[in-house]
């Protein structure tokens, strides 16, 4: 593979990576105390589904990335849009100082399915010009696996020392993640 090729893997797994790196802060901002368990476990999740949406689409192609875009956009924004408003009454909540720790696996995967979406169309477009999809899948699997760790933790040190600020800004940029993802697509669509 050439340099190109390095470069342009490296960049379609950052940009990938990002809508699950800032779930990841926001995750991170009210987790308290489960700081190594959490960072990995959000890691493992988000990165697997990240990785495997870039394989599935790949390999399956058109049939699924059209199943998908009627919807997905709205998919993206309703998940986000209650993790957001969580976050934000989380921030507002009275005398709740105790950690919520880490959400449970379930809830991690919908938030993990809901960012990472645009992943699926980027596998089947991969699909139509490249051969191999492993070392994409591969960089975008580790780059969302430690971006989302990364975040995580940054996410629990804004969080212990301005809680309540904290929880109103990642609440923020995840409705605003939401709205941006359901602007985008309907704007595209017109």
């Amino acid at each position: 593979m050439h340099q190109a090729d390095w470069l342009s893997s490296l960049f379609l797994a950052a940009g990938l990576s990002v809508d699950s790196c800032l779930v990841a802060l926001a995750y991170g901002v009210g987790a308290g105390s489960a700081r190594l368990r959490g960072a990995l476990t959000i890691a493992a999740v988000f990165g697997t589904i990240q990785g495997a949406l870039l394989g599935l689409g790949w390999v399956v192609g058109a049939p699924i990335a059209a199943a998908f875009s009627s919807y997905d956009h709205w998919i993206a924004f309703l998940v986000l849009a209650a993790i957001g408003v969580r976050t934000l009454r989380d921030g507002e909540a009275e005398g709740e100082a105790e950690s919520k720790g880490v959400p449970p696996l379930g809830k991690l995967a919908l938030a993990g399915v809901a960012t990472s979406i645009d992943a699926l169309a980027a596998g089947f477009g991969m699909s139509l010009g490249e051969s191999h999809f492993e070392r994409p899948v591969l960089l975008t699997t580790a780059m969302t696996a430690l971006g989302c760790a990364l975040c995580f933790a940054s996410g629990q040190a804004i969080g212990a020392r301005f809680e309540r600020v904290a929880h109103w800004i990642a609440g923020l940029i995840l409705i605003a993640l939401g709205v941006s993802m359901l602007v985008e697509h309907l704007g595209a669509g017109s």
